[in-house]
């Protein structure tokens, strides 16, 4: 993971996040994460959506989980999923800006 490009107050909130996510996936096929702790790691008033977006894709990707991403009126929220064997990665997805 590029944690370089981690523009929170702290590593550790996406090293928790991936902690509650993977716990959750033992359990479930998805695990929802609202934007009350997205922002803590991607904080979208230092990011354009289009970056925010990109960088939970590759957060996803970076531990073997899809990521969608849906905007609604109570804010966003990601749904991660475990990768399915051979299933296309983010950033080689037809479509998808680089």
């Amino acid at each position: 993971m590029n944690e370089s490009k981690i523009t929170g107050n702290d590593s550790s909130f996406l090293k928790t996040l991936a902690k509650h996510i993977a716990a959750q996936l033992e359990r479930r096929a998805f695990c929802v994460v609202f934007e009350d702790d997205l922002i803590r790691c991607w904080p979208s008033k230092q990011m354009s959506p289009e970056e925010r977006n990109s960088e939970i894709h590759r957060f996803a990707e970076s531990q073997g989980w899809s990521a969608t991403i849906l905007d609604g009126v109570f804010g966003t929220r990601a749904i991660f999923q475990k990768l399915e064997p051979g299933a296309l990665d983010y950033e080689r997805a037809p479509g998808v800006p680089r």
